[in-house]
């Protein structure tokens, strides 16, 4: 196979995005658009010169397509993705790759029993900052990473969810800061620093009509025994969002985030010890001496990044082998940490990663029917 004949699900929005990357790639061949938007979808088809469908199910059917981006609502992901990966295409979906993480581990067993490619639009990872991050981190710049400290914030008026009612449904979306502004970063801190085992938090709607969350804080425990903390809210003016990350022999910060959505104006600081703190405990003599931290800027990684990255990672793994940049199993963990923390609000307890599946699923039903609903301040 020398090129990928491909389709692509919803193509208003990021969908427009994957069109054109489709159109540019030289190793693809744009065969098919589908959008539930009859008229749009038939002239933009038009004007490319190939079939438009108004139903993936006849894109299924008609057999033109060997992989297809999927950019849709939330809840139509896993749904659209487990029947084109049953009928043997590769899928590039959006984030997340499903509103539950049962869905995520049904994607993904039926990628690996039918030996099909799946990626996920976590193009986050292949900005300049956070690719500069991680290789400081897996260089060893920070040692054994002990702290985490992350926030975001930014401002939604009610207009932004009277423009797509979907985004205010658990049904539809998911979640909401979590789900719709902050999967991203939560796929972050999961690809940093490595994959929860313990979550604890709260969550709530201060100002929204909306049946999903607005705030959330939540404390975590990794793996590597690292403690986490993330606050995440809509309800104030972008400014001084904070990333803080911190090991035995130095720490990155990011004091005040200028650009939540990629790494425009950002920079990173790495303070360094002048030996590991283990070491610094049992030395220092002072009762409260504090040692003392050498900062500097980092210089980003200068390197491409966005979609475009992702997409030619995608197709090159269908033609050569190979994982995606950003593949099911990965992109499973910020799903499985949205879960768990929506899971420990509401239940009122710590939650151990992995989530209980059938326990998350039985609360999803709950919030989505109406039948439970998140606190409102």
């Amino acid at each position: 196979m020398d090129s990928v004949r491909y389709g692509v699900i919803g193509i208003k929005g990021v969908g427009g995005l994957h069109v054109n990357l489709a159109r540019e790639h030289e190793n693809i061949e744009l065969t098919a658009l589908v959008d539930l938007d009859e008229a749009s979808v038939k002239a933009q088809s038009q004007e490319l010169g190939i079939r438009a469908f108004t139903d993936y199910r006849e894109m299924l059917n008609a057999g033109i397509v060997d992989a297809v981006s999927i950019a849709t609502p939330h809840h139509l992901h896993a749904i659209i993705g487990l029947e084109c990966l049953k009928a043997g295409l590769h899928i590039f979906t959006e984030k997340p790759l499903a509103n539950r993480v049962s869905d995520a581990d049904a994607m993904i067993e039926a990628a690996k029993a039918r030996d099909l490619k799946l990626c996920v639009g976590h193009q986050y990872r292949t900005y300049r900052t956070p690719q500069t991050m991680k290789h400081l981190i897996d260089s060893g710049a920070i040692g054994n990473i002990m702290r985490v400290l992350w926030t975001w914030i930014a401002f939604r008026p009610e207009s932004y969810y009277a423009r797509a009612i979907w985004r205010q449904t658990w049904r539809h979306a998911g979640g909401g800061v979590l789900m719709n502004q902050t999967s991203h970063d939560l796929d972050l801190i999961c690809w940093l620093i490595g994959e929860p085992v313990q979550v604890s938090a709260m969550i709530g709607n201060q100002f929204h009509q909306i049946e999903v969350e607005d705030v959330v804080c939540a404390n975590m425990l990794f793996k590597n025994g690292a403690f986490g903390s993330i606050q995440l809210t809509i309800n104030q003016p972008r400014g001084y969002s904070i990333r803080q990350i911190a090991g035995d022999k130095g720490a990155l910060a990011i004091p005040d985030v200028q650009s939540l959505a990629s790494d425009e104006a950002d920079h990173i600081l790495l303070g360094t010890y002048r030996d590991s703190l283990p070491d610094l405990v049992e030395r220092t003599n002072g009762i409260a001496e504090q040692p003392e931290t050498s900062w500097q800027p980092v210089e980003l990684r200068d390197e491409p990044g966005g979609h475009k990255v992702l997409m030619d990672s995608f197709i090159d793994a269908i033609l050569n082998g190979g994982e995606p940049l950003v593949n099911g199993v990965s992109a499973r963990s910020a799903v499985e940490l949205i879960n768990a923390i929506v899971l420990s609000a509401m239940r009122k307890k710590s939650v151990d990663v992995p989530v209980d599946r059938g326990e998350y699923d039985e609360l999803f039903e709950a919030l989505s029917s109406g039948s439970l609903q998140i606190p409102r301040f």
